[in-house]
C-alpha cells in the first residue's frame, strides 16, 4: 500500500492541474507547524547527468493535512513527484501520468474475454466463476463454453437484480464442423453455435456459397477458411466481436499450420487476435512472432490477453494473469466492443512467480507505457477494493441475504476512478480526524518516553527533548 497518493494521479496535458498529496495513513499527515519542498521530473525528459540532486524547488503548500501544489503538465509521459520535510534529506517519491484529452477520457478497464466453467469442460459452476473474477480486480469478463452461450447468459442473468462493479458480458467459444478452428464471439446478441448445430443444412449451404467465392484459396483450406469466413459474419450480425483464438496452441500439432494463419488474416475476418492466450509461454511467443508479421504487412489487427481459464486456482499461473486492459468511454459492452475494434487495448501477461514482472503488447506504444504505470499504480488499488465485492457475489450465489450489501459497494471502483482521474473532488482530512490526530501528538509529547524496540528512556526532566 502506498503511504501517500497523488489526487489525480492522471491528468490532462497541458491544463494547470491542483495536485493534492494525499496521506494513506492519515498519521503521516502533512503539518501547519513544518515547512515542506518538493520537485517535479518528467521521466522521458532528456538528460545528461543521472548523479546530481534534482533541487526540490516548486512551490508546494500545506492545507487541510494534505500537501497541495499546480503544475502543467507539457507532454504526455508518466511525472516523479518527489518531496520532503525541509531541512531533512530522505524523500518520498510519488508517481503520475499525464495523457492527451482523447486518452483521458477514456477509462481503463481490466477484463479476460475467453473463460470456461464447469458446464462445458471447465472446474468451476456458473455462479461462482464471475465472482472469482471480480475478487481478482476484473472490471469486465465473459464466459465463453465451448459450442454454447447460454452459460454466459446465465451467469449474467444469477445477478442481474444486484448493481455490480463488474460487467458480465455474453459469449461462446464456436468450433464450426470439421474445422479445428477456434474463433471466441464477445457481446453477440445470440448464439452462433446454436446455427450451427441446429441449422446444420441451412449453415453447409451458406459456406458453400462462400466457399465458391474462395477460388484463390488452395482447396486444401478452402472449405475452413469459408466456414471461419461464416462465423466471423455471423457474430457481427448478432452484434459482437471476433476473435481469433490460440492458433498455437500445441495438443499434439499446433491448432492450425502457419500457412492456414496466413489465409485467414488476408480475408480481414477476425477484430481481434489472441496474441496471450492460456498457454504455454513459448506458443505464446509463437503468437506474438506471428502478429508482427502480420504488422509488417500492414495488418494492424488489435490483440487482446486471455487466461483461457479452465479453473479458477490462482496458482496455475494463468487465471488472473493474463488479461486485457481497455481504455473505453464506459464499462458498458458496447464501449469496450467498441474501444477493441479500435485498437485501444492492450494484451497482459503478469509472470506466474513474480507480479512485478509484467509484459504489455500493442502496436501503440503509448499504451503500452501508459499500461505499465496503471499497473502497479491504479489496478493495483481497484483489486484490492473489488476483492470484497467478489466475496460478497459469490456468498450471493450461494443464496445468503447480502444482496444490499452488494449493491451498496457497486460504486466503489468507479469512485476511485473519478478521484483519480480528477472527475470529482480531490480528499481532504477532516476537521474529527485533525482533532483527533491532535490529540495523539500532544500525548506523544508530553507523556510518551524516548523509546527504540526495547530501550526505554522516561523523560522526567523538562529539556528531555521527546521525539514527534
Amino acid at each position: 500500500m502506498e503511504k501517500y497518493r497523488c489526487y489525480p494521479s492522471v491528468v490532462c496535458v497541458g491544463k494547470k492541474t491542483e495536485v493534492t498529496i494525499f496521506p494513506s495513513d492519515i498519521s503521516r499527515r502533512f503539518r501547519d507547524d513544518k515547512e515542506y519542498e518538493m520537485s517535479v521530473i518528467g521521466l522521458e525528459e532528456d538528460e545528461l547527468d543521472f548523479i546530481s540532486s534534482i533541487p526540490c524547488s516548486h512551490p508546494c503548500e500545506v492545507k487541510n493535512g494534505c500537501l497541495h501544489f499546480s503544475y502543467v503538465f507539457e507532454t504526455e509521459q508518466e511525472y516523479g513527484i518527489r518531496f520532503r520535510e525541509k531541512g531533512t534529506k530522505q524523500l518520498t517519491k510519488l508517481y503520475m501520468y499525464a495523457v492527451e484529452e482523447d486518452l483521458w477520457s477514456l477509462r481503463p478497464l481490466k477484463g479476460d474475454l475467453h473463460t470456461h466453467s464447469y458446464y462445458s469442460d471447465g472446474e468451476d459452476g456458473i455462479p461462482m466463476t464471475p465472482a472469482n473474477y471480480r475478487e481478482q480486480g476484473f472490471d469486465f469478463f465473459s464466459l465463453t463454453d465451448h459450442n454454447r452461450m447460454f452459460t454466459s447468459e446465465l451467469a449474467a442473468e444469477l445477478y442481474e437484480d444486484i448493481p455490480l462493479g463488474m460487467n458480465i458480458i455474453r459469449g461462446e467459444e464456436i468450433h464450426t464442423p470439421d474445422s479445428q478452428l477456434h474463433i471466441i464471439n464477445v457481446g453477440g446478441q445470440s448464439s452462433v453455435c446454436d446455427r450451427y448445430i441446429r441449422y446444420e443444412a441451412e449453415f453447409e449451404a451458406e459456406v458453400a456459397d462462400i466457399e465458391r467465392t474462395l477460388t484463390h484459396i488452395p482447396k486444401q483450406y478452402r472449405y475452413r477458411v469459408a466456414s471461419a469466413k461464416w462465423a466471423c459474419n455471423e457474430i457481427h450480425k448478432c452484434g459482437g466481436i471476433a476473435i481469433f483464438a490460440h492458433p498455437y496452441w500445441k495438443p499434439r500439432r499446433y491448432n492450425i499450420t502457419k500457412e492456414f494463419a496466413d489465409y485467414l488474416f488476408e480475408e480481414n475476418i477476425f477484430d481481434a487476435l489472441e496474441l496471450i492466450g492460456g498457454i504455454s509461454i513459448s506458443s505464446n511467443n509463437l503468437q506474438l512472432s506471428l502478429w508482427q508479421e502480420q504488422l509488417v504487412k500492414g495488418n494492424n489487427i488489435p490483440v487482446v490477453g486471455s487466461s483461457d481459464s479452465h479453473d479458477h486456482n490462482s496458482s496455475n499461473g494463468k487465471y488472473g494473469r493474463r488479461f486485457t486492459y481497455v481504455f473505453a468511454r464506459s464499462n458498458k459492452t458496447e464501449d469496450i466492443l467498441e474501444a477493441i475494434r479500435r485498437g485501444m487495448c492492450v494484451a497482459g501477461e503478469v509472470s506466474p512467480s513474480d507480479e512485478n514482472e509484467v509484459r504489455f503488447y500493442s502496436s501503440k506504444m503509448r499504451l503500452v507505457l501508459f499500461s505499465h504505470f496503471l499497473y502497479k499504480y491504479y489496478f493495483t488499488e481497484v483489486r484490492r477494493l473489488s476483492a470484497v465485492e467478489g466475496v460478497l457475489m459469490r456468498r450471493y450465489a450461494q443464496g445468503e441475504s447480502v444482496g444490499q450489501v452488494l449493491a451498496a459497494l457497486s460504486d466503489t471502483t468507479e469512485e476511485f476512478y473519478n478521484k483519480y482521474y480528477g472527475i470529482t473532488t480531490s480528499p481532504t482530512i477532516g476537521s474529527e480526524r485533525e482533532n483527533y490526530l491532535n490529540k495523539c501528538l500532544e500525548l506523544q509529547r508530553t507523556i510518551g518516553p524516548v523509546t527504540k524496540s526495547a530501550s526505554l528512556n522516561i523523560c522526567e526532566k523538562e529539556n528531555n527533548e521527546r521525539r514527534e
